[in-house]
Protein backbone atom coordinates (compact mmCIF):
# COMPACT_ATOMS: atom_id res chain seq x y z
CA UNK A 1 0.00 0.00 0.00
CA UNK A 2 2.98 2.55 0.82
CA UNK A 3 4.52 1.78 -2.54
CA UNK A 4 1.31 3.66 -4.37
CA UNK A 5 0.69 6.19 -1.01
CA UNK A 6 4.40 7.20 -1.79
CA UNK A 7 4.18 7.47 -5.66
CA UNK A 8 4.78 11.30 -6.78
CA UNK A 9 1.85 10.95 -9.13
CA UNK A 10 -0.61 10.02 -6.09
CA UNK A 11 -0.73 13.52 -5.06
CA UNK A 12 -1.92 15.05 -8.51
CA UNK A 13 -5.20 13.06 -8.01
CA UNK A 14 -5.78 12.49 -4.54
CA UNK A 15 -6.87 15.21 -2.01
CA UNK A 16 -5.28 12.81 1.19
CA UNK A 17 -1.50 13.47 1.66
CA UNK A 18 -0.63 10.01 1.09
CA UNK A 19 3.07 10.55 1.48
CA UNK A 20 3.01 11.36 4.61
CA UNK A 21 1.72 8.08 5.73
CA UNK A 22 4.16 6.04 7.50
CA UNK A 23 4.03 1.57 7.98
CA UNK A 24 2.69 2.17 11.18
CA UNK A 25 -0.33 4.16 9.47
CA UNK A 26 -0.96 1.12 7.16
CA UNK A 27 -0.84 -1.61 9.75
CA UNK A 28 -3.33 0.20 11.96
CA UNK A 29 -5.85 0.74 9.16
CA UNK A 30 -5.41 -2.95 8.03
CA UNK A 31 -6.00 -4.37 11.37
CA UNK A 32 -8.79 -1.84 12.11
CA UNK A 33 -10.41 -2.90 9.05
CA UNK A 34 -11.70 -6.15 10.93
CA UNK A 35 -13.96 -5.14 13.46
CA UNK A 36 -14.99 -1.73 10.89
CA UNK A 37 -18.62 -2.10 10.52
CA UNK A 38 -19.37 1.00 8.62
CA UNK A 39 -16.49 0.15 5.65
CA UNK A 40 -16.01 -3.10 3.57
CA UNK A 41 -12.51 -3.20 2.62
CA UNK A 42 -10.86 -5.77 0.14
CA UNK A 43 -6.82 -6.29 -0.97
CA UNK A 44 -6.36 -7.27 -4.38
CA UNK A 45 -3.40 -10.09 -5.23
CA UNK A 46 -2.28 -11.24 -7.62
CA UNK A 47 -1.25 -15.32 -8.39
CA UNK A 48 2.20 -14.60 -6.53
CA UNK A 49 0.15 -13.06 -3.72
CA UNK A 50 1.69 -9.79 -4.26
CA UNK A 51 -0.49 -6.41 -3.32
CA UNK A 52 -1.99 -4.90 -6.10
CA UNK A 53 -4.60 -2.52 -4.70
CA UNK A 54 -7.32 -2.33 -2.66
CA UNK A 55 -11.37 -1.84 -3.04
CA UNK A 56 -13.88 -0.85 -1.11
CA UNK A 57 -17.34 0.01 -0.06
CA UNK A 58 -17.10 3.19 2.65
CA UNK A 59 -19.88 4.18 4.80
CA UNK A 60 -22.34 1.63 4.28
CA UNK A 61 -25.52 2.85 5.15
CA UNK A 62 -28.08 -0.53 5.46
CA UNK A 63 -30.93 1.96 6.40
CA UNK A 64 -30.60 4.32 2.87
CA UNK A 65 -28.81 1.24 1.15
CA UNK A 66 -26.03 2.99 -0.13
CA UNK A 67 -22.25 3.19 0.01
CA UNK A 68 -19.43 5.13 -1.22
CA UNK A 69 -17.09 2.89 -3.49
CA UNK A 70 -13.40 3.12 -3.73
CA UNK A 71 -10.29 1.86 -5.66
CA UNK A 72 -6.95 2.57 -5.29
CA UNK A 73 -3.88 0.30 -7.32
CA UNK A 74 -0.83 0.40 -7.81
CA UNK A 75 0.84 2.15 -10.54
CA UNK A 76 2.11 -1.11 -12.58
CA UNK A 77 -1.46 -2.75 -11.66
CA UNK A 78 -3.03 -0.47 -13.59
CA UNK A 79 -4.10 -1.76 -17.09
CA UNK A 80 -4.03 -5.51 -16.14
CA UNK A 81 -7.87 -5.79 -15.91
CA UNK A 82 -7.38 -6.26 -12.01
CA UNK A 83 -9.01 -3.01 -11.17
CA UNK A 84 -12.27 -4.15 -13.32
CA UNK A 85 -12.23 -7.81 -11.59
CA UNK A 86 -12.14 -6.30 -7.97
CA UNK A 87 -14.44 -3.17 -9.04
CA UNK A 88 -17.12 -6.39 -10.88
CA UNK A 89 -16.79 -8.55 -7.13
CA UNK A 90 -17.31 -5.37 -5.11
CA UNK A 91 -20.53 -4.16 -6.74
CA UNK A 92 -21.55 -7.95 -7.01
CA UNK A 93 -20.82 -8.66 -3.18
CA UNK A 94 -22.64 -4.49 -2.64
CA UNK A 95 -25.81 -5.44 -4.78
CA UNK A 96 -26.78 -8.82 -4.71
CA UNK A 97 -25.00 -9.90 -0.76
CA UNK A 98 -25.35 -6.51 0.69
CA UNK A 99 -29.18 -5.75 -1.23
CA UNK A 100 -27.57 -2.36 -1.28
CA UNK A 101 -29.98 0.08 -3.67
CA UNK A 102 -27.22 2.52 -4.79
CA UNK A 103 -23.25 2.33 -5.25
CA UNK A 104 -21.20 6.30 -5.27
CA UNK A 105 -18.12 7.50 -5.76
CA UNK A 106 -16.56 11.16 -6.18
CA UNK A 107 -13.30 11.94 -8.53
CA UNK A 108 -11.48 15.15 -9.78
CA UNK A 109 -12.12 15.96 -13.25
CA UNK A 110 -8.18 16.32 -13.63
CA UNK A 111 -8.14 12.25 -13.32
CA UNK A 112 -9.68 11.68 -16.54
CA UNK A 113 -8.46 7.79 -16.42
CA UNK A 114 -10.77 6.97 -13.43
CA UNK A 115 -13.33 9.23 -15.10
CA UNK A 116 -13.13 6.56 -18.20
CA UNK A 117 -12.65 3.64 -15.77
CA UNK A 118 -16.48 4.92 -13.48
CA UNK A 119 -17.47 4.96 -16.82
CA UNK A 120 -17.13 1.78 -18.69
CA UNK A 121 -17.63 0.13 -15.01
CA UNK A 122 -21.36 1.01 -15.55
CA UNK A 123 -21.23 4.10 -13.14
CA UNK A 124 -23.16 7.36 -14.28
CA UNK A 125 -22.18 10.99 -13.85
CA UNK A 126 -24.69 12.56 -11.03
CA UNK A 127 -23.06 16.39 -11.34
CA UNK A 128 -20.24 18.10 -10.12
CA UNK A 129 -18.97 20.32 -6.72
CA UNK A 130 -17.74 23.33 -8.10
CA UNK A 131 -14.14 24.16 -6.08
CA UNK A 132 -14.88 21.31 -3.73
CA UNK A 133 -11.99 19.79 -2.51
CA UNK A 134 -8.59 20.91 -2.25
CA UNK A 135 -5.56 18.84 -3.81
CA UNK A 136 -2.02 20.04 -3.93
CA UNK A 137 -2.46 23.00 -2.72
CA UNK A 138 -5.27 23.67 -5.75
CA UNK A 139 -8.94 23.73 -5.48
CA UNK A 140 -10.57 21.57 -7.89
CA UNK A 141 -13.85 20.21 -8.80
CA UNK A 142 -15.66 16.94 -7.57
CA UNK A 143 -16.89 14.96 -9.93
CA UNK A 144 -19.90 12.65 -8.66
CA UNK A 145 -21.17 9.13 -10.31
CA UNK A 146 -23.69 6.32 -8.94
CA UNK A 147 -24.79 3.00 -10.32
CA UNK A 148 -28.09 1.92 -8.87
CA UNK A 149 -29.11 -1.52 -7.83
CA UNK A 150 -31.62 -2.11 -10.90
CA UNK A 151 -28.52 -0.72 -13.41
CA UNK A 152 -26.18 -3.47 -12.22
CA UNK A 153 -28.79 -6.08 -12.81
CA UNK A 154 -29.94 -4.58 -16.15
CA UNK A 155 -26.11 -4.67 -17.21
Amino acid sequence: MLEWMHDERTKEIFATDFASFTRENVENFIKSCADDKENVNFVCVDDSDRYLGTVSLKHVDRKALNAEYAVSFCYDAQGTGAASFATKAILRYAFETLGLERVYLNVIPQNGRANAFYEKMGFKPEGEFRKHILVNGKLCNLCWYSMLKDEYFNK
